[in-house]
């Protein structure tokens, strides 16, 4: 459980830096060709991937590539099993655009942080903590810090006094040596509840899967595939779908016909409905995301 918690908190707000990897291709599928849905691969080699500070754009569904600040906060499930774990997360990233991180080719993967003044999220004071990056050079993974960044997390590893409101809204506040630059509230999506039919079997190469929610007839919401390796401690995303928030989507066998299942044991489905906006104030434009977030994750069969 804890792996796949590792692998959200990274979704549900933190920067995926792009220029590093392939841009996501798009796919049609032809029995949802006119009902707007839209379908991207997000890794394209499971065999070459790299993992970085946040999984693709579905926690956060603008590119958010030269962003100079990210205010985060997510409910979210998951489900593994019988069993579902419940986590409140709240995170404030203000990152230094002239300090850029690089690989040894010159691409840049992220950029150095700021900390500096205080963070509230509903009046509780933000705890400052490492902001981590890994990341593939040269064949190699290795971790870095970029600095600090500001968290708040209660779940069953995190106890800070933080509570993500559905249907909501949830006060930011932001004060420099006692001064308050900013104070506004950040919009929640009602919650989202999601069940999956998974048909067919890897050995026959013919796996589709029947994804149902507490549709709101109105909107849009992202669905992410990743895979995880046997052996290995995080998912990897590998198509991310967006539809409308109606309540179905079938997700037809083609889409896992080409999945070499013998190093898969499982398959993580996570379902994102979210606000984004943007805060202007105090000189600086503040990117905003807010979201629910449910994991569904199961055994191939």
């Amino acid at each position: 459980m804890k792996k796949i918690l590792t692998y959200l908190l990274l979704l549900s707000g933190v920067i995926y830096y792009s220029c590093d990897k392939p841009a996501p291709t798009e796919l049609t599928d032809e029995n949802n060709n006119d009902d707007g849905t839209e379908y991207e691969i997000v890794t394209e080699n499971l065999n070459d991937n790299y993992y970085n500070s946040g999984a693709d754009t579905s926690g956060i569904t603008q590119d958010l590539t030269g962003r100079a600040n990210i205010i985060s906060v997510s409910g979210i499930k998951i489900t593994n099993g019988n069993s579902t774990e419940r986590f409140s997360l709240a995170q404030a990233i203000f990152f230094d655009l002239n300090k850029p991180v690089r690989l040894s080719n010159g691409k840049i993967i992220g950029y150095e942080t700021i900390v500096g003044g205080n963070i509230k999220f509903d009046n509780h004071n933000a705890r400052i903590v490492p902001h981590k990056i890994r990341f593939r050079d040269r064949g190699m993974l290795k971790d870095t810090t970029l600095g600090g960044k500001y968290m708040l997390f209660k779940g069953k590893w995190g106890h800070d006094p933080f509570e993500y409101n559905y249907n909501s809204s949830i006060q930011f506040q932001y004060s420099l040596l006692g001064f308050p630059l900013v104070d506004f509230d950040i919009p929640t999506p009602p919650e989202i509840n999601g069940s999956l039919v998974i048909n067919g079997t890897r050995n026959e190469r013919n796996i589709q899967a029947r994804v149902k929610w507490n549709g709101r007839g109105f909107g849009k919401v992202i669905i992410v595939v990743g895979v995880i390796k046997n052996g290995q401690n995080f998912s990897i995303p590998v198509y991310k779908i967006k539809t409308r928030d109606d309540g179905e989507l079938i997700i037809p066998r083609r889409f896992f016909s080409n999945f070499p299942f013998e190093e898969f044991g499982k398959i993580v489905f996570t379902l994102v409905r979210s606000y984004e906006d943007s805060h202007t104030g105090q000189n600086s434009t503040l990117f905003v995301s807010s979201q629910s977030i449910h994991s569904i994750v199961i055994e191939i069969p």
